[in-house]
């Protein structure tokens, strides 16, 4: 079973973070979403902050990591389709969730996702090639290094704070060091995206790097209904770094999908065709007003 959090009322939305984190990714966007009248789920990925984590290295595949979530959300009951907002490896799952559950997805919010091998760094390649590498670091390493090599980063450095850092260390430290396994064998998600007709809010930092910035772009263009929103100083954690803005554009988004899915009831019960609802464009870029 999963270690999640519950808070608030309302329509249900899914937070996942990314590799290595922890539902604590999440603690300023949670109890926003909460006031604002959502049920917000906030959960631990397998291997991950409370959750379980299995000493076999072979369950830590994406398609393991998949299928507990799948279950775990199954499992929660829920009656009206969810809200997925995914960083990294959870834009990840939330994309494949929707291409496996189309009609279980009311809106997708991605914050720098995962979706293809080819968007790695160089220099996180080696250890994706070389996992075993990755995992002696992780077993080893004190946390007062991680917290210095997060420190050190200079997408990092000056737009996260202490507390936060050592936060992200701390997931780092007590995640299984087996989850570098979990992209070893990565299904490349490019050619199915096109099948994805949730309304998606791609959010991403145009200095991530951890994930090639410039896949971002493309990703929204495979997408059919994205509206996307870049952060030109913004790294690989713009939901930590620059949350007051995160929080203010998936608020922003998700009270629009709810406003659409209200005139689209509203008309269906009038009698009117579907299709006089105004649509998502297919693509749209916002300029962030810090």
């Amino acid at each position: 079973m999963l270690n999640y959090t519950e808070i608030g009322n309302g329509d249900p939305v899914i937070l996942i973070h990314g590799m290595a984190a922890s539902l604590y990714d999440w603690q300023t966007l949670a109890p926003a979403l909460a006031q604002a009248g959502y049920r917000v789920f906030a959960v631990d990925l397998l291997g991950h902050g409370a959750s379980p984590k299995p000493k076999k290295p072979d369950l830590y595949s994406v398609r393991s990591v998949y299928a507990v979530l799948e279950d775990w959300i199954c499992g929660l009951g829920l009656e009206t389709p969810i809200h997925l907002v995914g960083h990294s490896l959870g834009g990840y799952l939330s994309l494949r969730y929707a291409l496996m559950r189309p009609q279980s997805v009311s809106s997708l919010t991605l914050i720098n996702p995962l979706y293809t091998l080819n968007q790695i760094s160089p220099v996180l390649r080696l250890f994706h090639q070389r996992p075993g590498v990755g995992i002696q670091v992780l077993r080893l390493a004190p946390l007062s290094v991680i917290e210095w090599a997060l420190s050190w980063n200079s997408a990092n450095q000056e737009k996260i704070g202490f507390q936060a850092r050592r936060q992200i260390a701390i997931d780092y430290k007590r995640a299984s060091p087996h989850i570098l396994n979990i992209t070893r064998h990565l299904p490349d998600l490019t050619p199915d995206l096109g099948r994805i007709q949730s309304p998606t809010l791609l959010i991403w930092g145009e200095r991530d790097p951890t994930l090639a910035p410039k896949s971002y772009p493309l990703l929204a263009d495979h997408l059919p209904h994205c509206i996307q929103s870049s952060i030109p100083d913004g790294g690989h954690q713009p939901h930590i770094a620059k949350a007051e803005f995160v929080n203010r554009e998936i608020l922003r988004f998700l009270d629009d999908q709810s406003r659409r899915s209200r005139s689209l009831a509203e008309t269906r019960l009038a009698g009117h065709p579907p299709d006089t609802v105004e649509k998502s464009p297919k693509s749209a870029t916002i300029t962030p007003a810090y």
